[in-house]
């Protein structure tokens, strides 16, 4: 096996530079939280590609209209990456074209991003934004991996037995039931409450449906 083989792959994008900030600030959450793209997603109540879509910029201007109320609610927070922005007097805001490359290995993926704007720097003013850093890839615990999906599980079986889906309710409706353990090493990933809900709907305990453009999951008999 070639350890040393990487798969590079590179988008770009037309952003204004306030955009960038959110798409920025965004990848750098979901990084931070040991989150995928799918994941996010999910959460979302989109399909895999959406988050994925918007993190290689296609159209951010329109996901981060639809999308940004939501994502702040799912990372419990509006707080916004500072970044200041040298600008000639007489510059109006335009869209420009921002690059981000990808280097993927076995442990990681490193990204660097390439942006047309410089950044002021200097005393009291805030730090430029990190445009080269790096995402490890989780390790897998078969232990801890059982251990959540079964927590994930029987806290699902209680909900379904209180009636909580009657209604329906949304991927982060459901993971904000599920995800405290109350144990410290073992953490609840949004893919482990997908891959239980999906189970329980090939076992005919729910379906999923897609209302006002979003996912939601229902008993069997919701007409």
């Amino acid at each position: 096996m070639n350890t040393e083989s990487t798969i590079k792959t590179s988008c770009s994008g037309m952003m204004y530079s306030h955009d960038f900030q959110l798409w920025y600030t965004y990848l750098k959450r979901r990084i931070e939280k040991e989150w995928r793209p799918e994941e996010l997603s999910f959460l979302l109540g989109k399909p895999d590609h959406a988050y994925l879509d918007f993190e290689k910029m296609f159209q951010v201007r329109n996901f981060l209209t639809q999308e940004s109320p939501l994502l702040d609610r799912i990372y419990a927070s509006s707080w916004i990456e500072g970044m200041e922005f040298h600008r000639e007097e007489y510059e109006v805001s335009q869209e420009r074209l921002v690059r981000i490359k990808i280097e993927e290995d076995e442990v990681k993926w490193s990204y660097s991003i390439e942006v047309p704007w410089t950044f002021l720097t200097g005393k009291k003013k805030l730090p430029a934004p990190e445009l080269q850093f790096e995402e490890w890839k989780a390790e897998k615990d078969l232990q801890l991996e059982s251990d959540a999906m079964l927590h994930v599980r029987q806290k699902l079986e209680a909900l379904l037995e209180n009636n909580y889906f009657e209604n329906g309710a949304t991927a982060l409706q459901i993971f904000r039931q599920v995800e405290r353990t109350g144990l410290v090493h073992l953490q609840i990933f949004p893919r482990h409450l997908k891959n239980v809900l999906y189970s329980f709907i090939q076992q005919n305990k729910l379906v999923v449906r897609n209302i006002e453009n979003s996912y939601s999951f229902l008993l069997p008999d919701f007409q």
